[in-house]
This record gives structure tokens, C-alpha cells and sequence, in this order.
């Protein structure tokens, strides 16, 4: 087990931290002095066996605890949170230095725990999402288990839709307005746009509250101007105005508004020179669309 506070000794040198449970197993010391090695080296520790946790940063820490877990040669890893403590740089470098660890030792299970979805998507192979109950009083669920681009493209509930991913997806209230075999039109109720979902509108009627909703990165383009919509089809088009740009290099986070107040995030290019007051027109395609019932529940994507 790797804890998410490291739990190493203070008094203790990296090496003796490392080697304490095989020690306390009754495994000669010539033996735990190899299997330490070995560990050491694999995560890059063999110049700090000497020191104690206190000479050590954070990500050195985390290290040995984990090199702690791998000299026992386990059959699972369990990992509870254990970048929480760590800076955000430090937090992506050990995230890599455990994924690699992963296929070092393919031959163990891990089960890790985390509140990162980031560290979820980029580590595990199967994820299961847990939701809370209502209250302290009653246990939670599992909300959905499945790899990390099942839960991301093909969310069950509009709870796994807007955890997974981030910034999280715009969700809009609309009403059903038709049902065929393309999909199901909705009429947006801020707006009253008509927007087509590739989705099985077997189990759906007319008039029905939905939620229609849309990730920031799969809105295609955001052009300046107001321009006529092309109709419900592959392309639709919806006319929003600029309320914030938020500028991060290599890509920008626009959010639009209208005089609905219904707020959209789209994500795009790094160098848009839009200004909050633009009015632009956002284009996107109907298979980027999902629609969630009105108890959350996701209705299936067409095939």
C-alpha cells in the first residue's frame, strides 16, 4: 500500500525505510540489500539511499514509499491518493513515473484512488466512478465502470458526463421537438434553436424536458459575425456573444452568453483575438450532441 501522507520512519535512512518490511519478514539482510537496490534504481533513488525523508522533497517521498511497496514484490498495489500532497509540476512527473511503474510490474493488479480525473484517465485501464449517497446516512454507488474513453465519450448519466473531462460539458435545457431515424431535434428553451442528437429516441416523446449537452473541445469552429444557420443537419449552428476570454497559450477557453443567460464554454485556438461583447456563431456536429433525461440518465448514442 502507498498512503497518500508517504508513512515513511523520520529516524530512518531511504534505504532502511525501503527495506523494513522485508526485515521485519526475517529476510537476510544480504537479500533485502539486493531487493532495495533493485527498487532503488527503478525509480531513480540510488543516490539518496543514505539520506532521511526530512533531506528528501516531496516527490522524493512519494518514491520511497512506493519503492517501500515494490521490494515486497506484491500481487496488488493499492494506491490511495498518493499525489494529492504533491505540487502540480511534481504531481505530473510522478503521475508519469507511476504509469511506467505500471508496465514494469504488469504482472501485479493496481487499484488506485483518486479524486483526479486526470490521474484517472491517464493511469487507469478501467475506471470505476463512484457517486455519493444523498446523505452521511446512506452508502454510495457506482455510477459506471468502464475504460477511460467508454466513460468519456459514452457517458451513462449526466454525472458522468460532467465529471469526466474538463472543462466540464455544457449542458442546456431543451425540449423534445421530433423523433426519426437520423436522431432526435430538440428546440433549445433559452433560445429556441432546433438542434439534432445523434441519439435512439425510441424511449423519448414529443414534448418532453431533456438536456442537451456538449464538450467545449468538440465545438468545431467559433467564427465572428451572426451567420445564417444551415439548418438541422450534420452542422448546426448556434449565435452567442462573447463574455470572457480566458487565455492559456496553446488554447483559449471563450464563454459565450445570451440574453437568456445560458452560458456555453467553447474551447479553441490559442491565438483568437475575440473581446468579450463579440457576437460570434459556434458550428458543431450533430454526433458531438448528447441528451440526458430528466432523472439524469444518458439516452444511447446511434450507432
Amino acid at each position: 500500500m502507498v498512503f497518500q501522507s508517504y508513512a515513511l520512519f523520520p529516524h530512518m535512512t531511504v534505504e532502511e525505510n525501503m527495506g523494513f518490511g522485508l526485515k521485519l519478514s526475517g529476510l537476510p539482510a544480504d537479500q533485502v540489500a539486493v531487493k532495495v537496490q533493485k527498487a532503488a534504481k527503478t525509480l531513480q533513488l540510488d543516490a539518496l539511499l543514505k539520506r532521511k525523508p526530512a533531506a528528501l522533497s516531496g516527490g522524493q517521498r512519494q518514491r520511497v514509499a512506493i519503492g517501500r511497496a515494490i521490494v515486497r514484490e506484491p500481487g496488488v498495489f493499492l494506491f490511495d491518493e498518493p499525489l494529492s500532497n504533491l505540487d502540480a509540476m511534481l504531481r505530473s512527473q510522478t503521475r508519469v513515473e507511476i504509469a511506467k511503474l505500471h508496465r514494469q510490474f504488469a504482472q501485479a493488479s493496481t487499484v488506485y484512488v483518486t479524486h483526479d480525473q486526470i490521474e484517472a484517465m491517464t493511469l487507469g485501464d478501467k475506471i470505476v466512478l463512484l457517486r455519493a449517497g444523498a446523505d452521511a446516512e446512506r452508502f454510495g454507488s457506482i455510477a459506471q465502470v468502464g475504460s477511460p474513453l467508454d466513460l468519456y465519450r459514452l457517458p451513462n448519466s449526466r454525472f458522468v458526463a460532467e465529471f469526466i473531462g474538463s472543462p466540464k460539458m455544457n449542458f442546456l435545457g431543451a425540449t423534445i421537438k421530433s423523433v426519426d431515424h437520423d436522431g432526435v431535434t430538440v428546440t433549445l428553451d433559452e433560445t429556441s434553436d432546433d438542434v439534432l442528437a445523434k441519439v435512439d429516441g425510441s424511449s423519448l416523446r414529443i414534448g418532453q424536458a431533456v438536456q442537451l449537452g456538449i464538450r467545449p473541445e468538440h465545438f468545431d469552429d467559433v467564427i465572428e459575425g451572426v451567420i445564417a444557420p444551415n439548418g438541422v443537419g450534420a452542422v448546426q449552428t448556434l449565435q452567442r456573444e462573447v463574455t470572457l476570454v480566458e487565455r492559456l497559450g496553446e488554447h483559449s477557453y471563450l464563454h459565450l452568453d445570451d440574453l437568456a443567460g445560458t452560458t456555453i464554454v467553447a474551447k479553441q485556438p490559442g491565438d483568437v483575438t475575440y473581446q468579450p461583447g463579440t457576437q460570434v456563431t459556434i458550428r458543431f456536429s450533430s454526433n458531438a450532441c448528447h441528451l440526458f433525461a430528466a432523472d439524469g440518465s444518458a439516452i444511447p448514442k446511434l450507432h
